[in-house]
């Protein structure tokens, strides 16, 4: 029977160490699920357009209790012979919606990528997010990042953060940023980068391309949300 112990005590081990990290793996679901669902009044789809030019697709948040809500300046501006833009037509909508609610530009700045706009019309049920300190986040931090992912409606995914505060040059323009290990796309651009308790701690805004010209997948920067503080 002794012989049988060093085996019984590993069986019990690695079954302990399974249900543990199923109970981890059902756990991270939950929250993920918690976080979506409690940000479904908050954050929501954006489209811009113009007659002459097309569309444009992204996500915003709402930060204000009168219906202001942050996205990314280059969702409502398009370049034309080196001159900035504002589409002539901005909507949002919500997941669970099919029609589209206007919105008005309030401000925008292409330097910091930041857009303020309000909603015309406050009869609807909408909440602002709640902001976390930005300056408080680490490198290996667990984060989440909810968008419109390739305009097919708000999605999450999850990630880390990689470097919680590096200077990247992109389109000509220098910026602090966060970088995350996070998957996103196009639409994702003005979405919410949320901490573990689902506080918005950044706006995602672009990703890199290679040497090639190939967009590098898996890699994405975001303004920091004490960056969207101080704008707003």
């Amino acid at each position: 029977m002794r012989k049988y112990i060093p085996y019984i005590v590993l069986c019990f081990t690695l079954i302990v160490s399974i249900i543990f990290n199923v109970l981890l793996i059902v756990k991270s679901d939950k929250k993920a699920e918690h976080i979506f669902n409690n940000s479904i009044y908050s954050i929501v789809e954006i489209k811009a357009s113009s007659e002459d030019v097309g569309e444009s697709f992204g996500t915003a948040e709402f930060i204000g209790s009168d219906g202001t809500l942050i996205t990314n300046a280059h969702v409502i501006t398009y370049k034309k012979m080196g001159t900035y833009y504002t589409f002539d037509n901005l909507n949002i909508r919500f997941s669970f919606e099919e029609n589209y609610r206007s919105v008005s530009l309030i401000k925008y700045d292409n330097d910091l990528d930041l857009a303020v706009l309000k909603l015309d019309d406050l009869k609807c049920n909408f909440k602002p997010i709640s902001f976390g300190d930005s300056s408080n986040i680490k490198n290996g931090n667990g984060v989440y990042a909810i968008g419109n992912l390739n305009n097919a409606g708000l999605s999450i995914t999850e990630g880390i953060i990689s470097n919680a505060d590096i200077q990247v040059t992109y389109d000509g323009i220098t910026r602090n940023v966060i970088q995350c290990d996070l998957t996103i796309a196009d639409g994702n651009s003005g979405g919410a980068l949320l901490d573990l308790s689902g506080k918005l701690i950044g706006i995602t805004t672009f990703r890199l391309k290679d040497n090639k010209g190939n967009v590098i997948y898996g890699i994405s920067y975001c303004v920091p949300a004490n960056t969207v503080l101080g704008y707003i």
